[in-house]
């Protein structure tokens, strides 16, 4: 028997305190390094053994910047980091998610690049509060068409979680979103109107159709694109795995529903019409629907 499933409205935000800045550990403040893939600046394990916790953010401070700059442990990028384009900046920032520290605390860390140089290297607090089950979080500033490129790595620790979910500043429903493994190719792309709920500030994908660890075996990052398409810009805060039993959608009983009902798709066209509670969903193929203003998933 199918199920009808309601997915709920509430928004997991990352909380921060902009103007609350304190250095938490220094790591490098030693002479300014030139920088690049085969010149690297090397932190010991040891340095994070203490004192560094989830939420912090590695600030490397840079000169002559260009191209661009990872973090990287054991020979590959660091869980949680991402593709990070530093040309005219005078600073990187890394917020620490659990498996970063993780990797950290055994491997250490390696700052690479295209070319620039490294004045500091420290681990500071802001007050971001990094979400549970986070695998990246910080802030990702979308004003056009900008692309978060997120490491693979990210997804080393997947334990077949069901959802996806990419938190926003709260803002609107309007903006465009794409996940993808690849460019030019349809059976990379991870989102589409059957398995993507947009809200004003959280986008959740559905991966029950998604073979997560081999869509990444022969790619570097997964890519969420996004554009406000002529809205106001906002922050993209972190991207969260989650299980079934925690993504906030929650089976419901045939009494919620009205005696009578629209079923609407997630492109907002009208598919059923005055249907009851026992046949609302009925002969509809799984996937995402609206009713009475709220979202179901069949399946």
């Amino acid at each position: 028997m199918k199920k009808f499933y309601l997915i709920a409205a509430t928004a997991l935000v990352a909380g921060i305190s902009a103007n609350a800045q304190e250095t938490v550990k220094t790591l490098y403040d030693g002479e300014a390094m030139n920088v690049s893939w085969s010149n690297t600046l090397t932190i010991p394990a040891e340095k994070f053994a203490e004192d560094v916790k989830v939420g912090d953010f590695i600030s490397i401070g840079l000169e002559n910047a260009q191209d661009v700059l990872e973090i990287k442990a054991n020979g590959t990028w660091l869980p949680g980091s991402i593709l990070t384009r530093i040309d005219g900046k005078d600073e990187f920032r890394a917020y620490i998610t659990s498996d970063m520290l993780s990797t950290m605390k055994e491997y250490g860390m390696e700052v690479c690049g295209g070319g620039f140089t490294l004045t500091s290297v420290t681990v500071m607090n802001d007050g971001f509060v990094m979400p549970e089950g986070a695998i990246w979080g910080g802030f990702f500033w979308v004003e056009n068409w900008n692309t978060l490129e997120l490491f693979k790595t990210a997804f080393d620790t997947y334990k077949d979680q069901r959802y996806l979910e990419i938190n926003m500043e709260a803002g609107y429903d309007t903006y465009f979103f794409k996940a993808l493994t690849k460019w030019d190719d349809d059976n990379a792309i991870w989102s589409n109107d059957a398995n993507t709920v947009k809200e004003a500030n959280k986008v959740t994908l559905d991966l029950k159709d998604i073979n997560v660890k081999e869509a990444l075996s022969d790619v570097n990052a997964l890519m969420c694109q996004f554009n406000p398409e002529g809205g106001n810009p906002f922050n993209v805060t972190s991207i969260v795995l989650k299980a079934d039993s925690e993504s906030g959608i929650g089976q419901i009983e045939n009494s919620e529903l009205n005696s009578a009902n629209t079923v609407y798709n997630m492109q907002g066209i009208a598919v059923k019409t005055n249907v009851d509670v026992s046949t609302a969903l009925n002969e509809l193929p799984e996937g995402l629907y609206i009713i009475n203003g709220k979202k179901y998933l069949k399946k």
